[in-house]
């Protein structure tokens, strides 16, 4: 079973946790998918943001520079709005000459398709998103 939203409610349905009641810890803003499925389906949940997504100012300019000379081919991505920024924040020519070249390793089908639109190529989708897991697929895939 993927470590996903969609497994995570999945395994709440096989479960029958329909009189439970359920505290869903998140990120500020974060996916609204279990929420939303969950109170559709009569699920008493509270909602709890926990933590709060900071992205690192950087220049861009530099850092990309500096990934290119390092000669990086290879990517994990666990997150949606990680992929989202890289399409962002990495100029059109950076994309195509070199970002979309990249092997990029991503957590499920859900990513799997977010880089496929923004222009990736070479995808390999890993199930689980724990750092054993990833090693090893890229280890199979390298």
């Amino acid at each position: 079973m993927s470590e996903n939203s969609e497994a995570l409610l999945e395994l709440l349905y096989k479960k029958n946790l329909r009189s439970s009641k359920i505290i869903l810890m998140k990120g500020e803003n974060g996916r609204q998918l279990v929420e939303k499925e969950l109170t559709q389906k009569n699920f008493d949940v509270s909602i709890i943001e926990c933590y709060k997504k900071v992205f690192k100012t950087i220049n861009n300019h530099i850092e990309v520079k500096k990934w290119r000379s390092y000669q990086i081919n290879t990517l994990i991505v666990t997150s949606g709005e990680i992929l989202n920024r890289l399409n962002e924040k990495i100029n059109f020519l950076n994309k195509h000459e070199w970002l979309f070249k990249c092997k990029i390793f991503v957590a499920g089908s859900r990513l799997s398709e977010i880089a496929k639109k923004i222009g990736w190529k070479d995808i390999v989708i890993s199930n689980y998103a724990d750092n054993n897991n990833l090693l090893n697929i890229i280890k199979k895939h390298n």
